[in-house]
Protein backbone atom coordinates (compact mmCIF):
# COMPACT_ATOMS: atom_id res chain seq x y z
CA UNK A 1 0.00 0.00 0.00
CA UNK A 2 1.39 3.40 -0.98
CA UNK A 3 1.97 6.27 1.40
CA UNK A 4 -1.01 8.64 1.17
CA UNK A 5 0.75 11.23 3.31
CA UNK A 6 3.10 12.49 0.61
CA UNK A 7 3.36 16.27 0.84
CA UNK A 8 5.51 16.88 -2.23
CA UNK A 9 3.54 14.70 -4.66
CA UNK A 10 0.08 15.88 -3.61
CA UNK A 11 -0.17 19.66 -3.88
CA UNK A 12 -3.90 19.71 -3.12
CA UNK A 13 -3.59 17.44 -0.07
CA UNK A 14 -7.22 16.29 -0.19
CA UNK A 15 -6.77 13.13 1.86
CA UNK A 16 -7.47 14.84 5.18
CA UNK A 17 -10.87 15.95 3.84
CA UNK A 18 -11.72 12.49 2.51
CA UNK A 19 -10.92 10.86 5.85
CA UNK A 20 -12.80 13.54 7.79
CA UNK A 21 -15.89 13.15 5.59
CA UNK A 22 -15.84 9.38 6.10
CA UNK A 23 -15.48 9.73 9.88
CA UNK A 24 -18.26 12.32 10.16
CA UNK A 25 -20.55 10.26 7.93
CA UNK A 26 -20.02 7.21 10.15
CA UNK A 27 -20.51 9.16 13.39
CA UNK A 28 -23.26 11.65 12.52
CA UNK A 29 -26.04 9.68 14.25
CA UNK A 30 -24.22 9.50 17.58
CA UNK A 31 -21.94 12.54 17.59
CA UNK A 32 -23.67 15.95 17.64
CA UNK A 33 -20.71 17.65 15.95
CA UNK A 34 -20.32 15.26 12.99
CA UNK A 35 -23.11 16.50 10.72
CA UNK A 36 -22.40 20.25 11.20
CA UNK A 37 -18.75 19.63 10.30
CA UNK A 38 -19.79 17.49 7.33
CA UNK A 39 -21.98 20.31 6.03
CA UNK A 40 -19.23 22.90 6.51
CA UNK A 41 -16.52 20.97 4.67
CA UNK A 42 -18.71 19.62 1.86
CA UNK A 43 -18.10 22.52 -0.53
CA UNK A 44 -14.94 23.77 1.13
CA UNK A 45 -12.24 24.93 -1.23
CA UNK A 46 -9.06 22.98 -0.50
CA UNK A 47 -5.91 24.96 0.19
CA UNK A 48 -2.45 23.84 1.25
CA UNK A 49 -1.47 27.29 2.48
CA UNK A 50 -1.13 26.27 6.12
CA UNK A 51 0.62 23.00 5.35
CA UNK A 52 3.25 24.88 3.35
CA UNK A 53 3.69 27.41 6.14
CA UNK A 54 4.39 24.70 8.69
CA UNK A 55 6.84 22.77 6.49
CA UNK A 56 8.62 25.95 5.40
CA UNK A 57 8.97 26.95 9.02
CA UNK A 58 10.32 23.51 9.98
CA UNK A 59 12.88 23.74 7.19
CA UNK A 60 14.65 26.51 9.11
CA UNK A 61 15.70 23.84 11.61
CA UNK A 62 17.90 21.91 9.22
CA UNK A 63 21.22 20.94 10.78
CA UNK A 64 23.09 23.65 8.90
CA UNK A 65 20.97 26.43 10.39
CA UNK A 66 20.96 25.33 14.03
CA UNK A 67 24.28 26.96 14.87
CA UNK A 68 23.05 30.29 13.51
CA UNK A 69 19.82 30.04 15.50
CA UNK A 70 21.79 29.30 18.65
CA UNK A 71 24.12 32.26 18.09
CA UNK A 72 21.28 34.71 17.52
CA UNK A 73 19.51 33.83 20.76
CA UNK A 74 22.45 32.93 23.00
CA UNK A 75 22.02 36.06 25.11
CA UNK A 76 18.42 35.02 25.88
CA UNK A 77 19.15 31.31 26.31
CA UNK A 78 18.02 30.88 29.94
CA UNK A 79 14.80 32.82 29.43
CA UNK A 80 14.06 30.95 26.21
CA UNK A 81 14.61 27.53 27.78
CA UNK A 82 12.37 28.41 30.72
CA UNK A 83 9.67 29.71 28.40
CA UNK A 84 9.88 26.57 26.27
CA UNK A 85 9.55 24.12 29.14
CA UNK A 86 6.74 26.15 30.72
CA UNK A 87 4.90 26.20 27.38
CA UNK A 88 5.38 22.46 26.88
CA UNK A 89 4.05 21.74 30.38
CA UNK A 90 1.03 23.96 29.71
CA UNK A 91 0.29 22.29 26.37
CA UNK A 92 1.07 18.66 27.20
CA UNK A 93 1.08 18.31 30.99
CA UNK A 94 4.48 16.57 31.00
CA UNK A 95 7.37 17.74 33.15
CA UNK A 96 10.86 18.13 31.71
CA UNK A 97 11.94 14.91 33.46
CA UNK A 98 8.99 13.03 31.93
CA UNK A 99 9.86 14.19 28.43
CA UNK A 100 13.49 13.15 28.79
CA UNK A 101 12.59 9.78 30.32
CA UNK A 102 9.92 8.77 27.81
CA UNK A 103 11.01 10.41 24.57
CA UNK A 104 14.66 11.44 24.67
CA UNK A 105 16.48 8.44 26.15
CA UNK A 106 17.22 6.04 23.25
CA UNK A 107 16.28 3.00 25.34
CA UNK A 108 12.82 4.41 25.96
CA UNK A 109 12.20 6.33 22.75
CA UNK A 110 10.28 3.51 21.06
CA UNK A 111 7.61 3.27 23.77
CA UNK A 112 4.16 4.60 22.94
CA UNK A 113 2.64 5.55 26.27
CA UNK A 114 -1.07 5.17 25.93
CA UNK A 115 -3.76 5.75 23.36
CA UNK A 116 -4.31 3.25 20.57
CA UNK A 117 -4.57 5.21 17.35
CA UNK A 118 -6.80 4.67 14.37
CA UNK A 119 -3.96 5.91 12.16
CA UNK A 120 -1.72 2.82 12.35
CA UNK A 121 0.84 4.00 9.81
CA UNK A 122 1.61 7.06 11.92
CA UNK A 123 1.87 5.04 15.11
CA UNK A 124 4.16 2.53 13.42
CA UNK A 125 6.37 5.43 12.45
CA UNK A 126 6.14 6.81 16.00
CA UNK A 127 7.44 3.53 17.39
CA UNK A 128 10.37 3.11 15.01
CA UNK A 129 11.64 6.55 14.03
CA UNK A 130 13.03 8.09 17.21
CA UNK A 131 15.37 5.34 18.41
CA UNK A 132 18.95 6.56 18.45
CA UNK A 133 18.09 9.99 17.07
CA UNK A 134 17.69 11.93 20.31
CA UNK A 135 21.40 12.40 20.97
CA UNK A 136 22.01 14.28 17.71
CA UNK A 137 20.26 17.46 18.89
CA UNK A 138 20.24 18.84 22.43
CA UNK A 139 17.05 18.85 24.46
CA UNK A 140 16.71 22.65 24.41
CA UNK A 141 16.52 22.66 20.61
CA UNK A 142 14.00 19.82 20.65
CA UNK A 143 11.87 21.83 23.07
CA UNK A 144 12.22 24.91 20.90
CA UNK A 145 11.16 22.96 17.81
CA UNK A 146 8.07 21.57 19.56
CA UNK A 147 7.01 24.97 20.90
CA UNK A 148 7.48 26.74 17.56
CA UNK A 149 5.64 24.05 15.56
CA UNK A 150 2.70 23.96 17.99
CA UNK A 151 2.71 27.77 18.02
CA UNK A 152 2.12 27.64 14.27
CA UNK A 153 -0.56 24.96 14.54
CA UNK A 154 -2.30 26.92 17.29
CA UNK A 155 -2.12 30.05 15.17
CA UNK A 156 -3.80 28.14 12.33
CA UNK A 157 -6.47 26.68 14.63
CA UNK A 158 -7.36 30.21 15.73
CA UNK A 159 -8.38 31.02 12.15
CA UNK A 160 -11.77 30.15 10.53
CA UNK A 161 -9.98 27.81 8.12
CA UNK A 162 -10.38 24.09 7.40
CA UNK A 163 -9.36 23.01 10.91
CA UNK A 164 -10.62 26.08 12.73
CA UNK A 165 -14.21 25.48 11.59
CA UNK A 166 -14.07 21.95 13.00
CA UNK A 167 -13.43 23.34 16.47
CA UNK A 168 -16.04 26.08 16.07
CA UNK A 169 -18.70 23.54 15.03
CA UNK A 170 -17.78 21.17 17.85
CA UNK A 171 -18.02 23.86 20.51
CA UNK A 172 -21.29 25.22 19.13
CA UNK A 173 -22.84 21.76 18.84
CA UNK A 174 -21.92 20.75 22.37
CA UNK A 175 -23.24 24.00 23.86
CA UNK A 176 -26.44 23.73 21.83
CA UNK A 177 -27.28 20.04 22.33
CA UNK A 178 -25.61 18.97 25.57
CA UNK A 179 -26.20 21.62 28.22
CA UNK A 180 -27.98 19.02 30.40
CA UNK A 181 -26.00 15.93 29.43
CA UNK A 182 -24.08 13.77 31.89
CA UNK A 183 -20.32 14.03 32.10
CA UNK A 184 -19.92 10.57 30.55
CA UNK A 185 -21.96 11.64 27.51
CA UNK A 186 -19.91 14.81 27.12
CA UNK A 187 -16.69 12.91 27.65
CA UNK A 188 -17.53 10.56 24.79
CA UNK A 189 -18.29 13.49 22.47
CA UNK A 190 -15.07 15.26 23.43
CA UNK A 191 -12.85 12.18 23.22
CA UNK A 192 -14.02 11.17 19.74
CA UNK A 193 -13.81 14.73 18.46
CA UNK A 194 -10.25 15.25 19.72
CA UNK A 195 -9.20 11.90 18.26
CA UNK A 196 -10.79 12.91 14.94
CA UNK A 197 -9.06 16.29 15.03
CA UNK A 198 -5.73 14.64 15.83
CA UNK A 199 -6.06 12.17 12.93
CA UNK A 200 -7.01 15.05 10.63
CA UNK A 201 -4.01 17.12 11.74
CA UNK A 202 -1.65 14.20 11.09
CA UNK A 203 -2.73 14.07 7.45
CA UNK A 204 -3.43 17.79 6.98
CA UNK A 205 0.11 18.77 7.95
CA UNK A 206 1.69 15.60 6.56
CA UNK A 207 3.23 14.92 9.96
CA UNK A 208 4.95 11.70 8.90
CA UNK A 209 7.08 13.42 6.28
CA UNK A 210 7.72 16.33 8.62
CA UNK A 211 9.03 13.91 11.25
CA UNK A 212 11.10 12.03 8.67
CA UNK A 213 12.79 15.21 7.47
CA UNK A 214 13.41 16.70 10.90
CA UNK A 215 13.34 13.58 13.05
CA UNK A 216 16.21 14.58 15.33
CA UNK A 217 14.38 17.82 16.20
CA UNK A 218 10.84 16.41 16.21
CA UNK A 219 11.27 13.79 18.95
CA UNK A 220 8.83 15.62 21.24
CA UNK A 221 6.29 15.97 18.44
CA UNK A 222 4.46 12.67 18.95
CA UNK A 223 1.00 11.24 19.53
CA UNK A 224 1.01 11.55 23.32
CA UNK A 225 2.08 15.19 23.42
CA UNK A 226 -0.13 16.16 20.48
CA UNK A 227 -3.29 14.58 21.96
CA UNK A 228 -2.78 16.49 25.20
CA UNK A 229 -2.03 19.66 23.24
CA UNK A 230 -5.23 19.30 21.19
CA UNK A 231 -7.48 18.54 24.18
CA UNK A 232 -6.00 21.48 26.07
CA UNK A 233 -6.57 23.80 23.11
CA UNK A 234 -10.15 22.65 22.49
CA UNK A 235 -11.07 23.02 26.18
CA UNK A 236 -9.46 26.47 26.54
CA UNK A 237 -12.78 28.14 25.83
CA UNK A 238 -15.11 29.50 28.51
CA UNK A 239 -18.33 28.26 26.88
CA UNK A 240 -17.31 24.63 26.34
CA UNK A 241 -15.39 24.50 29.64
CA UNK A 242 -18.48 25.64 31.51
CA UNK A 243 -20.60 22.87 29.94
CA UNK A 244 -18.12 20.19 31.08
CA UNK A 245 -17.61 21.83 34.47
CA UNK A 246 -21.36 22.03 35.19
CA UNK A 247 -21.83 18.35 34.33
CA UNK A 248 -19.16 17.41 36.88
CA UNK A 249 -20.64 19.83 39.39
CA UNK A 250 -23.93 17.91 39.27
CA UNK A 251 -22.23 14.53 39.41
CA UNK A 252 -19.92 15.38 42.31
CA UNK A 253 -22.21 17.66 44.33
CA UNK A 254 -22.27 15.39 47.39
CA UNK A 255 -18.49 15.01 47.50
CA UNK A 256 -18.02 18.71 46.91
CA UNK A 257 -20.33 19.54 49.82
CA UNK A 258 -18.27 17.29 52.10
CA UNK A 259 -15.06 19.01 51.00
CA UNK A 260 -16.58 22.44 51.58
CA UNK A 261 -17.68 21.48 55.10
CA UNK A 262 -14.19 20.21 55.98
CA UNK A 263 -12.50 23.32 54.58
CA UNK A 264 -14.81 25.70 56.43
CA UNK A 265 -14.57 23.77 59.68
CA UNK A 266 -10.76 23.70 59.65
CA UNK A 267 -10.00 27.06 58.00
CA UNK A 268 -8.28 28.48 61.11
CA UNK A 269 -6.17 25.40 61.81
CA UNK A 270 -2.41 25.81 62.21
CA UNK A 271 0.32 23.85 60.50
CA UNK A 272 1.27 22.36 63.88
CA UNK A 273 -2.31 21.10 64.34
CA UNK A 274 -2.04 19.29 60.99
CA UNK A 275 0.75 17.07 62.37
CA UNK A 276 3.27 18.27 59.81
CA UNK A 277 6.74 17.02 60.83
CA UNK A 278 8.56 19.72 62.79
CA UNK A 279 11.36 20.05 60.22
CA UNK A 280 8.81 20.95 57.55
CA UNK A 281 6.49 23.28 59.49
CA UNK A 282 8.23 26.50 58.37
CA UNK A 283 7.13 28.13 61.65
CA UNK A 284 9.59 30.98 61.09
CA UNK A 285 7.19 32.22 58.42
CA UNK A 286 4.00 34.08 59.33
CA UNK A 287 2.34 32.37 56.37
CA UNK A 288 3.80 28.85 55.94
CA UNK A 289 3.65 27.67 52.32
CA UNK A 290 1.91 30.91 51.35
CA UNK A 291 3.35 30.88 47.83
CA UNK A 292 2.13 27.32 47.21
CA UNK A 293 -1.32 28.24 48.55
CA UNK A 294 -1.61 31.15 46.12
CA UNK A 295 -0.42 28.98 43.23
CA UNK A 296 -3.00 26.28 43.94
CA UNK A 297 -5.76 28.91 43.85
CA UNK A 298 -4.93 29.48 40.17
CA UNK A 299 -6.42 26.05 39.43
CA UNK A 300 -9.88 27.63 39.17
CA UNK A 301 -8.72 30.13 36.57
CA UNK A 302 -7.40 27.58 34.06
CA UNK A 303 -9.63 25.80 31.54
CA UNK A 304 -7.47 23.29 29.67
CA UNK A 305 -6.57 20.07 31.55
CA UNK A 306 -2.84 20.37 30.81
CA UNK A 307 -2.95 24.01 31.94
CA UNK A 308 -4.45 22.85 35.24
CA UNK A 309 -1.76 20.17 35.54
CA UNK A 310 0.88 22.87 35.10
CA UNK A 311 -0.56 24.66 38.14
CA UNK A 312 -0.28 21.45 40.20
CA UNK A 313 3.30 20.87 39.02
CA UNK A 314 4.29 24.42 40.01
CA UNK A 315 2.46 24.01 43.33
CA UNK A 316 4.26 20.74 44.14
CA UNK A 317 7.66 22.11 43.17
CA UNK A 318 7.12 25.21 45.30
CA UNK A 319 6.51 23.05 48.38
CA UNK A 320 9.80 21.26 47.81
CA UNK A 321 11.61 24.53 47.10
CA UNK A 322 10.31 26.22 50.27
CA UNK A 323 11.32 23.23 52.40
CA UNK A 324 14.77 23.14 50.77
CA UNK A 325 15.35 26.86 51.35
CA UNK A 326 14.19 26.66 54.98
CA UNK A 327 16.49 23.72 55.69
CA UNK A 328 19.45 25.42 54.02
CA UNK A 329 19.02 28.38 56.36
CA UNK A 330 19.19 25.96 59.29
CA UNK A 331 22.16 24.13 57.80
CA UNK A 332 20.11 20.98 57.28
CA UNK A 333 19.87 18.76 54.22
CA UNK A 334 16.91 16.68 55.37
CA UNK A 335 15.01 15.12 52.47
CA UNK A 336 11.23 15.08 52.34
CA UNK A 337 9.53 11.68 52.08
CA UNK A 338 6.08 10.95 50.66
CA UNK A 339 4.63 10.56 54.17
CA UNK A 340 5.95 14.02 55.06
CA UNK A 341 4.31 15.57 52.02
CA UNK A 342 0.69 14.50 52.62
CA UNK A 343 0.05 16.53 55.83
CA UNK A 344 1.64 19.57 54.17
CA UNK A 345 -0.69 19.24 51.19
CA UNK A 346 -3.68 18.75 53.50
CA UNK A 347 -2.76 21.99 55.26
CA UNK A 348 -2.43 23.86 51.95
CA UNK A 349 -5.73 22.46 50.68
CA UNK A 350 -7.56 23.78 53.74
CA UNK A 351 -5.91 27.19 53.54
CA UNK A 352 -6.67 27.48 49.81
CA UNK A 353 -10.43 27.15 50.48
CA UNK A 354 -11.07 25.91 46.92
CA UNK A 355 -14.45 24.31 47.58
CA UNK A 356 -14.77 22.86 44.07
CA UNK A 357 -11.31 21.32 43.93
CA UNK A 358 -12.79 17.81 43.52
CA UNK A 359 -14.25 18.96 40.21
CA UNK A 360 -10.93 20.29 38.95
CA UNK A 361 -9.06 17.12 39.89
CA UNK A 362 -11.67 14.81 38.35
CA UNK A 363 -11.69 16.99 35.22
CA UNK A 364 -7.92 16.56 34.93
CA UNK A 365 -8.02 12.83 35.59
CA UNK A 366 -10.64 12.20 32.91
CA UNK A 367 -9.24 14.45 30.19
CA UNK A 368 -5.51 13.70 30.19
CA UNK A 369 -3.90 10.69 28.53
CA UNK A 370 -2.91 7.52 30.36
CA UNK A 371 0.71 8.35 29.69
CA UNK A 372 0.44 11.58 31.63
CA UNK A 373 -1.41 9.86 34.47
CA UNK A 374 1.52 7.44 34.75
CA UNK A 375 4.11 10.23 34.71
CA UNK A 376 5.53 12.56 37.34
CA UNK A 377 2.70 14.96 36.54
CA UNK A 378 0.18 12.22 37.23
CA UNK A 379 1.90 11.44 40.53
CA UNK A 380 1.42 15.05 41.62
CA UNK A 381 -2.27 14.91 40.70
CA UNK A 382 -2.83 11.57 42.47
CA UNK A 383 -1.01 12.81 45.59
CA UNK A 384 -3.30 15.83 45.72
CA UNK A 385 -6.34 13.56 45.34
CA UNK A 386 -5.08 11.29 48.13
CA UNK A 387 -4.58 14.22 50.51
CA UNK A 388 -8.07 15.50 49.75
CA UNK A 389 -9.66 12.08 50.23
CA UNK A 390 -7.91 11.64 53.58
CA UNK A 391 -9.35 14.95 54.81
CA UNK A 392 -12.86 13.79 53.96
CA UNK A 393 -12.28 10.35 55.46
CA UNK A 394 -11.16 11.91 58.75
CA UNK A 395 -14.32 14.01 58.75
CA UNK A 396 -16.49 10.93 58.13
CA UNK A 397 -14.71 8.95 60.85
CA UNK A 398 -15.32 11.74 63.37
CA UNK A 399 -18.99 11.87 62.38
CA UNK A 400 -19.40 8.10 62.80
CA UNK A 401 -17.73 8.20 66.22
CA UNK A 402 -20.10 10.95 67.34
CA UNK A 403 -23.10 8.84 66.26
CA UNK A 404 -21.90 5.97 68.45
Amino acid sequence: MGNVFCYERDADNVHWKQQLETTCQDKKKEMCWAEPILIQIKDLKISNKYQKQLHSFAQSYEESSISEIQKSIKSRQAARENRNIQTIIKRTGFTEDDLVEYYIKPSRASINLSIQSITPSYIYYEKTSNVGMASQVNFEDQMYFFVQITDKIQEHLDQPNELGIMIIQFRNSLKQHHQDSTFNQLHEQLTLFCRTLYDTIVIYYDMINLKKKYQSHAVLLNEETMINFIVNYVMSNEGIYRVIYNSLLKELSQIQNQTEQVFKQKKDISIIDMEVPKDFQLTSSSNPYGEAIQTLKKLSKKQGPSSKVKVIINFSQQIQQQVREANEKKGSSLLMQADDLLPIIRYILIKSQIYDIDIHLTYIEKLITNGMLNSTSGYYVVTLQAALASLRNNKNQQFNQQKK
